[in-house]
């Protein structure tokens, strides 16, 4: 059974909502309460945009779509980052298009009205004919607030919302030292769902389901004795030991296969753990600890067990971040602009490189490359968009455990619409869930 520690103190004193809310089929089919979502919630949040190495050099940008707004995060001429709404000033046309690039400035495609790389008018083709004039302090980008923290971006479209800093405490001191604005972006997914952006965040705050649909998780993690915290603000996070076995099962004689090439890669010989399976979480840590400045990994601000175990962050409203020292998922849920039904699930996979003028000798690499490389010398990987039926069919992948939920989180969905639910009904291993929940009724009735 998971052990949950509840922090339930908001600043102001007042106790969080805590097992109040009825989670109906309303939150995941309804159109009216998508569209209280729009007003209520993710303008009062903030909100993970993208990577910051996207707009590390002055005019990359990208844009970051949610539901019927779009933002477009860009690198200005003195090297800050800035994030404005993408709709021109005039009538109203998107002026970024494409995902992410490099520009100069910022043009409106229908009538050519250009924008600093701040969002500053600074061009109207036949301004005279504007009668009534082309002020710049009227008629440039609306801003949205932009904060850069650990080599991610984020925004929020609330000017009374706290500082980053405070909406995502307390987890900073205990993210920061996986080094996370040292990696580099390897993977950068996305799939469209037939689901509520909700039920995938459902998914992801609990561990009740992985003995049923991720079986190969039994013989490295030990998902039944997780331990849970819930904070403020409907964040939450869960530690699972890694390099074990599920505690209900027997202890098996000889090391699990899925152990194997792990072991192997930091010089592990499984067969010296016959009769001792449960002695490889602590000598997995030690030989990380031995081997990792040997490539140039730098694991001085983690502690033991955060070099054999997952830590997995929920931050609400649409954040999951799973934290490994040398690889990090960022993932995250979308709506779709106008079907509750519909959603939008992003991977972002972030990995630490190895030093490439570390000694390779004993060809040991924590399996992430085979062939070391500079972060300066790694091309940014393309972003891959597909379909639910395209992961299924397995065309695409965004690993095995992430598959297997992509496989069944629409029969979710379908089953939300029958007359034969009505509400769910959770258990104690749930309480994510339900914490979850209570936080988005906070947020929905003020």
């Amino acid at each position: 059974m998971s052990t949950v520690r509840a922090v339930t103190i908001l600043e102001d004193g007042a106790a969080a909502p805590t097992g109040t809310a009825t989670i109906t089929a309303e939150r995941f089919t309804s159109p009216d309460y998508m569209h209280r979502e729009a007003e209520k919630l993710w303008p009062r949040c903030w909100l993970f945009a993208g990577v910051a190495q996207d707009v590390a050099e002055p005019g990359d940008y990208f844009v970051f779509d949610l539901g019927p707004e779009s933002i477009i995060v860009s690198c200005t001429e003195d090297g800050t980052v800035a994030a404005n709404y993408n709709t021109c000033q005039h009538r109203g046309a998107r002026i970024a298009v494409n995902e992410r690039g490099a520009v100069d400035a910022f043009v409106c495609p229908y009538h050519g009205w250009t924008y600093d790389l701040d969002g500053t008018l600074k061009h109207v083709p036949d301004a005279d004919r504007f009668v009534q004039g082309t002020p710049c302090d009227r008629l440039s980008l609306k801003s949205v607030r932009v904060e850069v923290w650990a080599g991610t971006v984020w925004v929020c479209m609330d000017d009374d919302v706290p500082p980053l800093k405070d909406f995502l405490d307390p987890m900073i001191p205990m993210i920061e030292p996986f080094r996370m604005e040292d990696m580099v972006l390897a993977v950068d997914q996305t799939v469209s769902l037939d689901c509520n952006w909700k039920a995938v965040m459902d998914n992801f705050g609990e561990l009740y389901h992985v003995e049923h649909i991720h079986p190969q998780h039994e013989t490295i993690f030990d998902c039944p004795a997780a331990r849970t915290e819930l904070w403020a603000g409907g964040h939450n996070r869960v530690l699972i030991e890694g390099f074990t076995v599920n505690t209900r099962l027997p202890i098996p004689d000889e090391v699990p296969a899925s152990q194997h090439l792990q072991m192997k890669a930091v010089g592990m010989d499984p067969e010296d753990y016959r009769g001792r399976v449960l002695d490889v979480r602590r000598d997995i840590q030690i030989k990380k600890r031995e081997m990792g400045p040997k490539l140039g990994f730098n694991y001085d601000r983690l502690t033991d067990e955060e070099l054999s175990d997952i830590v997995q962050y929920n931050i609400f409203p649409n954040i999951v971040m799973a934290i490994q020292p040398e690889e990090v998922w960022i993932m995250r849920s979308r709506p779709h602009a106008t079907d509750p039904n519909k959603c939008y699930w992003d991977k972002f996979t972030l990995r630490m490189l190895p030093n490439p003028d570390a000694d390779w000798s004993a060809n040991i690499s924590f399996n992430l490359s085979d062939k070391p490389i500079a972060a300066e010398d790694m091309e940014r990987p393309e972003h891959e968009n597909f379909t639910q039926d395209e992961v299924i069919a397995g065309k695409y992948s965004m690993t095995i455990t992430v598959d297997q939920d992509v496989h069944l989180i629409r029969d979710v969905q379908k089953g939300m619409h029958s007359r034969g639910f009505s509400e769910a009904w959770l258990n104690q291993d749930e309480g994510r869930v339900q914490h979850y929940h209570d936080w988005i009724d906070a947020y929905m009735a003020d």
